[in-house]
């Protein structure tokens, strides 16, 4: 390869990153891994959430929810508990996101998009619980996580 070449192909790949936007990591919250717990000594062999912010235009976080080896068949709300503090004491308010729906073995996914809205300055601080509820009853659920939004 000429060295003519490798200059054309360092300032197409500067000229790519230049073009595409980024979507960065956001920087006052990073992603959190949380694992799902039953709350009713209903069967669950794994679960977890993954709750994602990016510094944005389109989305401001995304979640992902996951059981594995919960009860088959069966639909449940993913519901979040916000409370006001970060150590998930006091007042709290309750969002609705996903229905995510297991299949025969006990296996599902499911995800929700936050849109991205005006900034938060300073960053806004809370503690948040994930919750799957089934027939409105909380079935498996996160411990408290704190949660910045920026």
């Amino acid at each position: 390869m000429s060295l003519k070449s490798l200059g054309v192909g360092a300032a197409l790949a500067v000229a790519a990153l230049i073009v595409v936007p980024l979507a960065a990591a956001d920087q006052v919250f990073h992603t959190s891994h949380v694992a799902v717990h039953s709350v009713s000594g209903a069967p669950l062999h794994s679960g977890f959430v993954n709750d994602i912010h990016t510094n944005g235009a389109v989305n401001a976080a995304k979640e992902e929810y996951h059981l594995n080896g919960a009860q088959g068949s069966t639909t449940y709300q993913v519901q979040l508990e916000i409370f006001l503090s970060p150590d998930c004491s006091g007042a709290s308010f309750t969002a609705q996101t996903a229905e995510l729906t297991t299949n025969a073995v006990g296996n599902g996914n499911a995800d929700a998009a936050f849109p991205a809205g005006p900034p938060n300055n300073p960053p806004v601080h809370v503690g948040i619980i994930w919750q799957f509820l089934s027939g409105g009853v909380p079935v498996y659920a996160t411990d408290c996580v704190p949660v910045s939004a920026d």
